[in-house]
């Protein structure tokens, strides 16, 4: 019960949630295949997080838009060279092929 209201409110689903919803057959193929087509994953040792199942719950104050606000702090490491270059570029391509803002702030 726990385990469904986590899922379901915060995105993240353990390890047992998902073998009760596959009902034991074949978790791990589904769990392979969901890391592989990036639909989840890990998140800790026995949980996953399914980012479709998150929220809208960041609203920008002079819009009144709502989604999702992700933040990196690489106050203690770093990216190698061109890392968050390809990042920015892939959520600008998705955003664009959804339709998304194109007067985008950065």
């Amino acid at each position: 019960k726990n385990d469904a209201r986590m899922t379901y409110e915060k995105g993240l689903a353990s390890r047992d949630f998902l073998e009760y919803i596959w009902k034991g057959e074949q978790e791990e193929f589904f769990i392979d295949l969901m890391k592989r087509t990036m639909l989840l994953s890990e998140w800790g040792r026995e949980s996953f997080i399914i980012p479709s199942l998150l929220r809208d719950t960041y609203v920008i104050t002079e819009t009144g838009i709502s989604g999702h606000r992700c933040v990196y702090d690489f106050s203690s490491g770093f990216l190698p060279n061109g890392v968050f270059q390809r990042l920015l570029c892939l959520c600008v391509e998705l955003s664009s092929r959804s339709g998304g803002n194109t007067n985008l702030k950065l």
